[in-house]
């Protein structure tokens, strides 16, 4: 397998194989799209001292496997804000937008104000990692001796569903709610040539909130429309704690959370969006 999601010819992104989705052959993952513009933000206006306070990411049609053009515009750059938006193309067609908020480091106040308590999960290193996954990996928290949050299905009855009557499973044992808490190291490179920096490390992996808020125990049956990641600071190390904190649908749209983990403590929230979708249709 390749090791980076893109290749660079001129000023295209060239998608490897690693970039291929999920929905539909011959185009490619919103990890892959999500990625490719969180690089180029930070390329391009990442600077010491700045943070991705937010990095929010509109999927709008799923990209082709095929050469694809980034434009980057800066919307506001003050003394301690910035804003920008980079816009994803193929072939003269937008299919992704992200918006991306820093905030330059300063000063905490004196008075002290309460935070998030640490992931009581146990490190990667002891955690049995979890197959079928290509280049990332994945190891488990299991929920039997690190419960966390009552993931319970507010009344709706699980056993009428069937795997016959959806789509294929990407979570494999991670599919029960109790069960979706896990680190996730990635393992490949954005565009060949360059080392995954710790936000490349979270642009490449978001996504993941989308299958681990919005699939049943069956498969997943909702693709995601966007997801929107808030952070206080750069992670650390090579491993992030994604973990399930709500999910609400109904009419075919749903919303979902995960709160992100790294091995230092909490490290900030992911909320997406998703509307219902077949495969077979």
């Amino acid at each position: 397998m390749p090791e980076s999601v893109f290749e660079t010819d001129g000023d295209l992104f060239v998608p490897t194989r690693l970039g291929r989705g999920y929905w539909q052959p011959g185009t490619l993952s919103g990890a892959a799209m999500a990625s490719l513009l969180g690089f180029v933000i930070e390329r391009d206006v990442m600077e010491p001292g700045l943070i991705p306070v937010r990095f929010g990411v509109d999927m709008l049609r799923m990209a082709p496997a095929q050469p694809l053009g980034v434009d980057l515009r800066v919307l506001h750059d003050g003394g301690r804000l910035k804003l920008v938006e980079a816009s994803l193309s193929a072939n003269g067609k937008l299919c992704a937008r992200a918006t991306c908020q820093l905030a330059r480091q300063s000063r905490q106040p004196d008075n002290p104000v309460w935070q998030s308590p640490p992931w009581p999960a146990p490190p990667p290193e002891g955690l049995e990692p979890l197959r079928r996954f290509g280049n990332w990996e994945v190891r488990p928290v299991p929920a039997a001796t690190h419960p966390r949050f009552r993931r319970e299905t507010n009344g709706i009855d699980q056993e009428r569903g069937t795997p016959e009557q959806g789509n294929p499973t990407v979570l494999g044992t991670m599919g029960p709610p109790p069960a979706r808490q896990a680190w996730l190291r990635a393992g490949v490179e954005i565009v060949a040539g360059h080392p995954l920096t710790p936000f490349g490390h979270v642009a490449l992996t978001a996504d993941f909130a989308s299958p681990l808020a919005h699939s049943s125990e069956h498969g997943i049956d909702f693709v995601n429309t966007d997801f929107t990641v808030h952070l206080h600071r750069l992670p650390v190390g090579e491993w992030l704690g994604y973990e399930l904190t709500g999910h609400l649908s109904q009419h075919g749209i749903a919303v979902g959370q995960c709160a992100l983990h790294d091995p230092a403590g909490p490290l900030g929230t992911i909320s997406v969006s998703a509307m219902s979708l077949s495969r077979k249709s």
